[in-house]
C-alpha cells in the first residue's frame, strides 16, 4: 500500500513538472518582441511662433506602427525651424507643421531677423526711385526736415566791451535717417520681381516699401517720416560701405558745393 502511494506521489510530481514546463513552453511562444521607433518630442512646453532650439528637445520611445508617420527622427530637421502653434511636452514634432526663417511664403515675419524690424514707409515715383527697386535691394534712407539750431553773435558795445547774444533759427536740413538697409517687400508683396511684363508694369507702380531696420533707425525714419520728407536713395549692388556725409542745411549749401 506504502509503495502504492508513493508511487501516486512521484507520478503526481513528475505529472506538475512536465504541465509547468508545457504551460512555459506555450507562454514563451506568445511572447512578442516589440521594436521601436526613436521619435524627437518636446522636452516642455514651446509657446508658438518660437525658434526650437536642441535644448528644447528630446527623445521618446514609441512602438512601431504607433507614431505619427512624418515624426522627426533627427534633431537636424527641426532645430532652427519655427512653431506656428503651441507644442505642449512630450507632443511629437512635426517637421511639415513648422516654418523657417527667410522663406517669403512663410509670411514676413519669417523674413525679419532677430533683433531686427521690419517698416513700411510710403514712397512715391520720385521717392521710390522711379520704380526700380526689387526685393533684396540696399538703399539709404534720407530725410529733408526743419531743425532749430542755436546761433550766437558777438558785438562790440560803445563801452569797447564784449556782448554776445543767442538765438533760435529754424533751417531746412537733409540728414541721413538709416543707411545701407535691405528692402524686404515691394508694395503688399514679398515674392521676387517677376518676368512677366503687366506685372512689372503694376509693380513701378508701388506707392510703399518695408525695410529691415535696427529699432533705434526705425525710430529715426519715422520721425523722419512725420517731421518732413524722407528720400531713399538706392545703392549700386555689393556696396554697403558707411555712410559719412554731414547733414546738409540750406544756408550752408553754396559753402559745401564742390
Amino acid at each position: 500500500m506504502k509503495k502504492v502511494v508513493l508511487f501516486a506521489i512521484i507520478a503526481a510530481l513528475c505529472a506538475g513538472a512536465l504541465l509547468y514546463f508545457y504551460l512555459g513552453k506555450l507562454e514563451a511562444q506568445k511572447e512578442v518582441k516589440i521594436e521601436y521607433d526613436n521619435v524627437l518630442v518636446a522636452a516642455a512646453d514651446i509657446p508658438a511662433f518660437t525658434p526650437i532650439s536642441i535644448e528644447m528637445l528630446t527623445f521618446k520611445q514609441i512602438p512601431k506602427g504607433y507614431a505619427h508617420p512624418q515624426a522627426a527622427h533627427t534633431v537636424e530637421e527641426v532645430v532652427g525651424y519655427v512653431t506656428e502653434r503651441d507644442v505642449l511636452a512630450g507632443e511629437e514634432i512635426i517637421p511639415t507643421k513648422l516654418k523657417q526663417f527667410g522663406e517669403t511664403d512663410s509670411g514676413l515675419s519669417y523674413v525679419v531677423p532677430e533683433g531686427m524690424r521690419a517698416v513700411t514707409v510710403a514712397v512715391d515715383e520720385i521717392s521710390g526711385v522711379a520704380g526700380f527697386l526689387k526685393r533684396g535691394d540696399y538703399v539709404d534712407v534720407l530725410s529733408y526736415t526743419t531743425a532749430s539750431v542755436q546761433i550766437e553773435k558777438t558785438e562790440q558795445a560803445a563801452d569797447g566791451t564784449q556782448l554776445t547774444t543767442q538765438s533760435t533759427q529754424s533751417v531746412n536740413t537733409t540728414v541721413v535717417a538709416a543707411q545701407n538697409v535691405q528692402v524686404v517687400a515691394i508694395g503688399m508683396s514679398l515674392s521676387a520681381a517677376s518676368t512677366d511684363a503687366a506685372d512689372n508694369a503694376a509693380a513701378v507702380g508701388y506707392n510703399s516699401v518695408t525695410l529691415l531696420l535696427t529699432p533705434e533707425d526705425a525710430m529715426r525714419v519715422m520721425q523722419g517720416s512725420k517731421s518732413g520728407i524722407i528720400m531713399l536713395i538706392l545703392r549700386a549692388s555689393g556696396d554697403h560701405a558707411p555712410n559719412t556725409e554731414k547733414p546738409i542745411v540750406n544756408d550752408t549749401l553754396l559753402e559745401q558745393a564742390k
